[in-house]
């Protein structure tokens, strides 16, 4: 053990000559050099005495930064046939800082953090370049595979500057300046009270004054007062751990184009370094990690990177079960506890979008948030104390892309809904979402009724999809909000209420977009076919809620006119296979003005039913908007929209609850057409109106019971 870092050395020394004098060395000498440096490689993953003796050697550090500049120097030339290489030397720099403090400190002074970093936006160069069309096939998989090895060390150096933060607060906020900027004392804005020029800030301003090597940092604008630090305990404690800022190769903003190049499970590193330097986990400094995350989202080149990833989440559409989305999660979380989630949001808006990718993704974050149960949240990921390349307990894995975690709690409990957010989000909806969808809504109606012509449509598929996302999203989080008591308050209070809009809202939907029952639009047994139009664009779309416009839905199984009819095996009727069929959508919509914004009346219905129980003031509310019809309409089958007939009979329920008024409405009301049933229909039975208003059933002609 005490020769390994003298055979270190040799070997560095070796590499870096092969480096700077390319044929130098003997071709068979360059091998067993480079053998000899995976073979140090893989004594560091399995060994911590390996990892200690060379990690807290000065001299192991400043022959790594050496021999990884003149590595980086060559790449810069073009020389790709040295990444290899170049990334064993980051592996070994990862493997190292294993070992914590000591360690990470020595790669900071000595200069190996700041070559990883010039390392890091080389490969973000070269991978990002577009391979030159109309070039043969056997050269576009040359340029594919070269484009991959650089991708490989983009992310090993995610990894370096993870394990580098770890349990590490001078690292973390060096990191992090480096990351996204080192804002001045007197113009650092304080997010948490946004201004308006604050809000439309691009970042530009966030590499002035940038300091010369070795020079100190004042941070003072970011600090918040906590339980455990007053305002300039946090003041002071920020300004020391800035002090010896390495401003070499200072570059903010260099992981912004990161989430455009790789793929979920290659990304994993970076969601962990926010996770790092954000969330207030257990033997992290709070005060510290609130500071971090005011930052990350006062500059420009922080809320670029927080966009971007959030629009990686959307695009691959990552599950709630995946690793980055649970990191996504706890990073959220911590804005939220920080009072950042209005901000962060009017942060990732753009005039030419009703709700952008971005806002729709953290949406979807905060409803995951607030939807963790209050106990058992053993669900979130913990991995402030993880570091990649080291073994756990049992097996190492030796997968640049799989990081080795514990599991643990983040928060305890969950946050409780504060009325502040509510009112934000139904203030957005009232005035920035429901106005423009209801002018698409009202445009689709007057098409389809011949009174507008289609050429007046402009928004495409695509367009629609991501109108729905954001729409869908937000009323998920309606939904929660609806359920807790004092948020609920909030949203139907008299002077900042959502309802009417609600109602306005389902009015217009009933009026233009028609309800669809597959059984009617399916007589036979289904057969597979290709997927519509529709369904090819709304892939391409990126939105799971979106692609189940042309899901197969179940079908409700409608009252049976005939309850006591049984087979011969006392089964139900074919009424009940049709339960269990999954109808295909056939309607072939490929158009965007016939698309039919499913779940939305559902979740309009669902909403009102739930702020109309029990407050006859809700009640009168929906009577005086011309809700009651509006609900009343919605007691049938819906395929785009499942069991609606029964959350809109619950609905009705509650409206009429203690409410003569309501009650003498819908009592005036008549029939003014009668939908067909579809059981009735199968059996040869038809609603008709007769001369009184009154609904009657007969009997069609030709007609009889249908039978298997």
């Amino acid at each position: 053990m005490s020769l390994l870092p003298e055979l270190l050395l040799t070997v560095l020394f070796g590499a870096q000559a092969s480096f700077t004098h390319p044929g130098i060395i003997l071709p068979s000498k360059e091998l067993l050099g480079d053998s000899e440096l995976k073979a140090i490689i893989k004594r560091t993953q399995k060994s911590r005495d390996a990892r200690e003796v060379l990690g807290f050697s000065p001299r192991i550090w400043e022959a790594l930064t050496e021999t990884l500049r003149a590595g980086n120097d060559q790449l810069t030339a073009n020389k790709y046939n040295l990444v290899p290489r170049v990334r064993d030397l980051v592996i070994l720099g990862r493997n190292l800082l294993a070992t914590k403090e000591k360690a990470q400190n020595y790669a900071s002074d000595e200069g190996f953090e700041a070559e990883v970093r010039r390392l890091l936006d080389i490969c973000v160069d070269k991978a990002s370049k577009p391979i030159a069309p109309n070039i043969d096939k056997q050269t576009h998989e040359t340029e594919m595979h070269i484009k991959g090895n650089y991708k490989k060390v983009m992310i090993t150096t995610l990894q370096f500057l993870n394990n580098l933060m770890s349990q590490n607060e001078t690292r973390k906020l060096h990191v992090w300046l480096h990351m996204f900027g080192t804002p001045a004392a007197s113009a650092t804005p304080n997010p948490a009270v946004p201004t308006k020029g604050s809000q439309k800030s691009n970042g530009k301003n966030s590499q002035a004054n940038k300091p010369s090597p070795g020079s100190g940092v004042g941070i003072v604008s970011p600090g918040a007062p906590s339980t455990r630090h007053s305002h300039k305990e946090t003041v002071a404690k920020c300004n020391f751990l800035s002090a010896g800022f390495n401003a070499k190769y200072y570059k903010p903003g260099f992981l912004t184009e990161v989430p455009r190049l790789l793929q979920p499970d290659e990304i994993q590193p970076l969601p962990m370094m926010l996770q790092n330097g954000v969330v207030p986990l257990e033997g992290t400094d709070h005060a510290m990690q609130a500071v971090r995350c005011k930052l990350m989202l006062a500059q420009g080149y922080g809320r670029s990177l927080l966009r971007e990833i959030l629009v990686f989440l959307g695009a691959w559409e990552v599950d709630e079960e995946d690793f980055c989305f649970k990191m996504m999660t706890q990073v959220t979380e911590a804005i939220l506890l920080n009072g950042l989630i209005p901000y962060a949001y009017e942060s990732f808006r753009d005039e030419k979008d009703i709700v952008t990718p971005a806002q729709s993704v953290l949406l979807k974050l905060l409803a995951s948030v607030y939807r963790q149960p209050e106990t058992g949240r053993d669900h979130g990921t913990n991995s402030s104390s993880c570091s990649f390349g080291t073994p756990t307990p049992s097996v190492l894995s030796e997968s640049p892309t799989s990081p080795v975690t514990d599991f643990g709690e983040a928060f305890d409990p969950p946050p409780i809904i504060e009325s502040s957010i509510p009112t934000f989000f139904a203030a957005v909806l009232r005035k920035q979402v429901i106005p423009p969808t209801i002018r698409i809504i009202k445009l689709q109606g007057a098409i389809r009724e011949g009174k507008a012509k289609k050429e007046t449509f402009e928004l495409s598929l695509w367009d629609l999809d991501r109108i729905y996302e954001g729409l869908y999203q937000f009323f998920e989080l309606l939904m929660l909000f609806s359920e807790d008591e004092e948020a609920k308050r909030v949203l139907i209070s008299s002077d900042k209420g959502i309802v009417g809009d609600l109602v306005v809202f389902l009015r217009e939907l009933d009026k233009a977009i028609p309800r669809w029952v597959a059984s009617k639009s399916v007589p036979q047994p289904p057969s597979p076919s290709p997927p519509s139009p529709q369904e090819k664009e709304m892939g391409r779309g990126g939105s799971d809620k979106a692609l189940k416009v042309n899901e197969a839905y179940r079908v409700e199984r409608p009252f049976d006119v005939y309850p006591g009819a049984k087979d011969e095996e006392g089964s139900g009727d074919e009424s009940e296979d049709a339960d269990d069929e999954e109808p295909n959508d056939d309607r072939g919509l490929s158009e965007p003005e016939e698309f039919t914004w499913p779940h939305i009346k559902r979740y309009l219905v669902m909403l009102l039913s739930g702020f109309s129980w029990q407050n006859e003031a809700v009640q009168d509310l929906i009577r005086e908007k011309g809700g009651l019809q509006a609900v009343l309409n919605q007691c049938m089958i819906d395929d785009d929209n499942p069991y609606i007939r029964e959350h809109a009979i619950l609905c009705i329920r509650n409206l009429l609850e203690n409410n003569p008024e309501n009650q003498k409405v819908v009592k005036a009301l008549e029939a003014v057409q009668a939908i067909p049933n579809e059981v009735l229909d199968r059996h040869g039975y038809e609603h008709y109106i007769d001369d009184a208003g009154k609904v009657q059933l007969r009997k069609v002609k030709g007609k009889g019971v249908s039978s298997k």
